[in-house]
């Protein structure tokens, strides 16, 4: 009889041995520990001698872990589940460990009360390597964040030459001029803006965020007098990529601000309206007036400067541009693209 149990007290030993991670069997009652694997002495330090008999707490960096760590195990354990969890532990040296414990009853249908089995699994290393990440990233942000911050800044210096410049010239085909490269300017310091809040390399850009934000500089800028034009957004929660932001940014300011300078003359009031929306990957831009319509001769091709500058950005989108027009209904200019991931 003696001869079987020792037996099988060394096939148990056996067994434990044979897994490769830390096996710690406890007695519930007192916390203390009545067997374990050579896993676990090397994990914590201890012999297995050291270490059966000891109350878990020998594994604990401080009493408040141990008690936490039993309040959370067996709260679980009282539900008839399996606890898992991360907790740091310490060795025989005094050094920490991160460690991820699955705690599981001996025998299920007794319950845990009879005998609980923790498997520690050391994570020392991935938790130090998702540190070096973490550190990474936010190196990176704030790098990003300095470089959108000074490309703003730039750009805010430029636009303020060109705000100087459009305050002391006379001649007015060239403050329309300078007013038309103002916006563009602008357009593209908005892009940045937002990536600055962001400061993540693979930010997007908000539609909603940004068209409003347009919209407010060209009014502000291109001012009408004894007109009164009125904007209406609508726009879906949409972000495209920095890499389609600028040309697509470039090209809604042209159109704005062509529909301010030429869609209402004769009129004292007029409206533009701007809708946004996804469908199927391809991102859907209209922007529309109630003005006087184009020319008869209107042609994407004209040879104006603005509608050379519209059809290389929509070239750069790889997207499409269509319009309609009728006297005294107004128009409507329709960009679609799709958006990259």
């Amino acid at each position: 009889m003696m001869q079987k149990s020792i037996t099988q007290e060394k096939m148990s030993s056996v067994i434990l041995d044979s897994i490769g991670e830390a096996v710690v069997i406890v007695d519930p009652e007192a916390r203390t520990i009545r067997n374990c694997n050579s896993v676990t002495e090397d994990l914590f330090g201890y012999s297995k001698s050291e270490l059966i008999g000891q109350n878990t707490s020998i594994l604990h960096i401080s009493q408040e872990h141990y008690e936490k760590f039993g309040e959370k195990s067996e709260k679980v354990l009282n539900r008839g589940e399996v606890y898992k969890g991360e907790f740091q532990m310490q060795r025989k040296d005094g050094s920490i460990i991160d460690t991820y414990h699955t705690v599981s009853s001996l025998n299920k249908e007794i319950g845990w009360e009879n005998g609980v089995v923790s498997v520690i699994r050391d994570i020392t290393d991935k938790k130090e390597t998702e540190k070096q990440l973490q550190s990474h990233v936010k190196e990176r942000s704030i790098l990003l964040a300095e470089m959108h911050h000074r490309v703003k800044n730039n750009l805010a210096v430029i636009a303020g030459l060109l705000y100087i410049q459009i305050e002391a010239s006379v001649d007015e085909a060239v403050v329309e001029s300078l007013k038309t490269s103002y916006c563009r300017l602008q357009s593209i310091a908005q892009v940045h803006e937002q990536l600055y809040k962001d400061a993540e390399l693979d930010a997007n850009i908000s539609m909603d965020s940004y068209l409003h934000q347009m919209a407010e500089n060209v009014d502000e800028i291109i001012i009408l007098p004894g007109k009164t034009i009125t904007v209406d957004i609508y726009c879906e929660d949409i972000t495209i990529p920095l890499m389609q932001a600028v040309p697509l940014g470039l090209l809604l300011s042209e159109l704005l601000v062509n529909a301010y300078k030429h869609a209402f003359e004769g009129r004292e009031t007029g409206r533009i309206q701007i809708s946004c929306d996804v469908k199927e990957e391809q991102l859907n831009i209209e922007v529309s007036d109630d003005g006087i319509g184009l020319p008869e001769d209107f042609s994407l091709d004209s040879g104006s400067i603005g509608m050379e500058i519209v059809q290389t950005l929509i070239e750069q989108l790889d997207g499409q541009l269509l319009y309609s027009s009728e006297a005294g209904e107004g128009t409507t200019f329709t960009v679609s693209f799709i958006v990259a991931n």
